[in-house]
């Protein structure tokens, strides 16, 4: 049973496009709305984009970059909700969350595609 798995994920984590575009055409299948289907598809992606963004970094570069993604993670959190703090004079948790996770996939989504192009661009380059 457990023999799927570890490929599964070995799939999503190098292609989280793939598992956002899986994700987001099941819930319009099954759910219709295309927005609910869109941020069920931001919250299934954003965890296997960091991981990948991590993994696509440490393959790139030559070393761990994990120290500096948690901090970075860590750092976003804290101005998320410094920011929300202050625009609302108010504190809700799962606001904050939200709103941090949502920023992630932005960022960890953006970076990805960046590190892939680079990649792409170095390894060539390296070939010439």
């Amino acid at each position: 049973m457990g023999d799927w798995l570890a490929p599964v994920l070995a799939t999503f984590v190098t292609l989280p496009l793939l598992l956002f575009w899986l994700v987001y055409a099941a819930m319009r299948l099954f759910g219709g709305r295309k927005r609910a289907a869109f941020y069920a598809a931001v919250n299934a992606a954003t965890a296997f984009f960091i991981a990948a963004v991590y993994f696509l970094l440490a393959v790139l570069f030559g070393k761990s970059y994990f120290v500096h993604l948690l901090l970075f993670l860590l750092g976003l959190h804290a101005a998320i909700a410094l920011g929300y703090w202050r625009k609302k004079a108010d504190f809700h948790l799962a606001a904050v969350f939200r709103l941090f996770w949502r920023a992630s996939f932005l960022i960890f989504a953006s970076l990805y595609a960046g590190l892939l192009v680079y990649g792409m661009m170095a390894r060539i380059a390296a070939v010439l």
